[in-house]
């Protein structure tokens, strides 16, 4: 019986045109126009999958031909095999049912037949390539005795991540595939399997890798092959369960995140993160701020939120404050809410070289490697973690004398092979041959130092060229009032990808891509750095360009967060204000009347731009004084470093010195 086509409304996500015979809706395909016809009741609006018609021959084409062609014939485009593949991808277009953004590509091998050939369907939103990302797949056992339509993820990028084994590759495929089912459970009632228990029947490295990367699939035997309305019906299916997840993580992305209500740009838009690019940095963070104050800590968000942006621009953080505040407690509950390591040294007294950080040769010339190099070697066969070495108590020795190596080190990082940044080699020392690995030992992207530091007279200060290689935050906002765990809904955080915590870059010329919007907040922090180096010149306590590039690119890194750089009463922490504190201000030692003179000029510039003048420092103190020295002014430019200013200047003019740290 010859059957007639009838169009009707078309939306995107939306409706789809019709075979109608006999009163019975039989068949159907996705059409652009509208059009109603006569008699037809009932059926406008509904969603209704696309026919391939033949596409179930082709397939079975395919699975009947190919292992004779890759057994006896070159590869090559004239051949029957090349000519299938081409055909299906025809069929498939042909109803122009797939959405613009879903690319489909397909292959067959690249210079020698492949033994596991495919089908893939990628959107364009998160990939465009089927060696990363999320994407809809048809994949052929190697026996052409079937094959499996799958969701699944792109192998390739994980596995050639510089470090990774083979079985350590495939478990973080088969973790991240577990992961993800959890957004795709309405597979289910369409028939999908939400496990990876595929069989390609393949020895093959790559098939294998398919096996332990499958988040959802439905297997068809090539003996019993459904018909081209099922073939069709369960591909559009798994399409449409795919497009609606991507749609979801778009949504994430684009709520408004910044508590004016604007829209920060998340991690996909700059390129940051290669396991997704719609990953909501803004909200990671704020569950992560309410998971930790759920565990009974008390920190104000921004200064969590200053941790991960400082950590996250250079591996070397120092964390100062008085004793009790949570120093050393804050990186570990950072680690274990998103699946970090984290290995804690305490700094002895003792220390005047690196033997107790490092490793030394014994009498006998054998070497003795140290905790620091041990757990560097341990952070690099676990390239999926993050480890933190927490130094604790750090100046209770002289840091210039056991730690000059790794600071050394710290400024010497290039770009290694997965993407994140290593140092050169930790050791300067020449080993026995037995030993020579150690030698090549370097800081990997996954590893970090956290520095706690107490500053009293039982400890040493700090050496301008350690401060300048080092992001400092002072945790010394107390409020003894919050003592209540805050009640969450966080019970378990998901674990982050370790490529959250590598910088966009180290230095300003190698950052990649910067939006419009991030070339204008460069060159604001620029233009504040210019005006700050005119007031320091005259000390010769200028920044220089490693400071100005990492102030900059902790700016940009916080901007991926700034929701949460706020206090708990709501109120907005300028993360340009903080890194003055963390960088600047810090070099600032002395009692000579050009510091006295720095800080005036300082303390005019930052607070209202005022002429500066003793009396309007003075003035300016007073204020702070009488308001009981909080740790922000609120009217000035910059309220913190103001606050800090305040402090330095009464300092100066009841002892004569002063520093950053009491």
């Amino acid at each position: 019986m010859k059957m007639t086509f009838f169009e009707v409304q078309f939306t995107y996500k939306g409706n789809y045109g019709c075979k109608y015979l006999a009163g019975e809706m039989v068949m159907v395909k996705q059409v652009r126009s509208w059009s109603k016809p006569d008699g037809i009741p009932g059926l406008i609006g509904r969603k209704i999958p696309p026919f391939i018609d033949g596409f179930g021959s082709y397939l079975q084409e395919i699975m009947d031909s190919y292992v004779n062609v890759r057994t006896n014939q070159s590869f090559g485009r004239d051949t029957t095999v090349w000519t299938l593949f081409s055909n299906v991808e025809d069929k498939i277009k042909q109803n122009d049912w797939l959405p613009p953004i879903v690319n489909l590509r397909w292959s067959v091998g690249q210079g020698n037949w492949a033994r596991i050939p495919w089908i893939a369907f990628l959107d364009s939103r998160i990939t465009n390539t089927a060696q990363k990302g999320i994407y809809v797949v048809y994949l052929f056992r190697e026996d052409m005795e079937g094959l499996y339509l799958t969701l699944n993820q792109g192998v390739t990028d994980v596995l050639a991540q510089s470090g990774v084994t083979q079985s350590e590759g495939r478990r973080l495929l088969r973790q991240r595939a577990e992961l993800l089912r959890n957004d795709f459970g309405e597979l289910i009632k369409y028939g999908f399997n939400l496990d990876n228990d595929i069989n390609l029947h393949t020895d093959s490295s790559l098939g294998i890798n398919y096996e332990y990367g499958t988040i959802a699939y439905r297997y068809y035997s090539s003996a019993e092959l459904p018909d081209d309305g099922i073939l069709s019906t369960e591909l559009y299916h798994l399409i449409e369960v795919y497009q609606a997840y991507v749609l979801k993580l778009e949504d994430d992305m684009l709520q408004p995140t910044n508590i004016d209500g604007s829209f920060s740009p998340a991690v996909g838009e700059n390129h940051h993160s290669p396991i997704s690019p719609f990953i909501n940095m803004n909200k990671k963070v704020e569950a992560l701020i309410r998971w930790i104050g759920s565990q009974g800590y008390v920190y104000e968000p921004w200064q969590i939120a200053a941790y991960i942006a400082a950590l996250k621009t250079k591996p070397f953080v120092i964390l100062g404050g008085v004793s009790g505040t949570g120093k050393s407690k804050l990186p570990d509950l950072v680690n274990k809410a998103t699946g970090g390591v984290t290995h804690l040294l305490p700094v002895r007294p003792d220390w005047t070289d690196s033997s107790d950080v490092l490793g030394y040769c014994d009498i006998q010339g054998q070497f003795r490697p140290a905790p620091v190099l041990n757990w560097a070697r341990e952070a690099e066969a676990q390239p999926t973690q993050h480890h933190v070495c927490i130094m604790d108590e750090m100046n209770l020795a002289r840091v210039e004398h056991y730690f000059a190596e790794i600071l050394s080190q710290i400024e010497n990082r290039h770009k290694g092979d997965n993407g994140g940044y290593i140092s050169g080699n930790l050791l300067s020392q020449t080993l026995l041959p037995k030993d020579e690995t150690w030698s090549k030992q370097v800081l990997p992207a996954n590893m970090a130092i956290v520095g706690t530091v107490n500053m009293d007279e039982s400890t040493y200060g700090f050496s301008r060229k350690v401060l300048d290689r080092a992001f400092t935050i002072e945790l010394s906002e107390i409020n003894l009032g919050r003592w209540e765990r805050e009640i969450s809904d966080i019970v378990n955080m998901d674990t982050w990808p370790v490529e959250l915590w590598y910088p966009r870059a180290v230095r300003l010329s190698e950052l990649e891509s910067p939006t419009d919007q991030e070339r204008k907040t460069i060159e604001q922090v620029i233009k504040v750095l210019i005006e700050i180096n005119s007031i320091l010149q005259q000390s010769q306590m200028q920044l220089g360009y490693r400071s100005r590039d990492e102030i900059a690119l902790f700016v940009l890194h916080a901007q991926e967060i700034e929701a949460s750089f706020t206090t708990h009463s709501g109120e907005f922490v300028d993360p340009l204000d903080l890194a003055m504190l963390m960088k600047v201000l810090p070099r600032i030692i002395g009692g000579s009347s050009t510091i006295r003179q720095v800080i005036m000029e300082l303390l005019a510039w930052a607070n209202q731009g005022e002429l500066p003048s003793e009396s309007n420092a003075d003035e300016c103190v007073s204020q702070w004084t009488r308001n009981k020295r909080p740790s922000f002014l609120v009217d000035a430019k910059f309220p913190r470093t103001v606050a800090r200013l305040c402090l330095m200047w009464e300092r100066l003019t009841n002892e004569g010195f002063t520093s950053f740290w009491m």
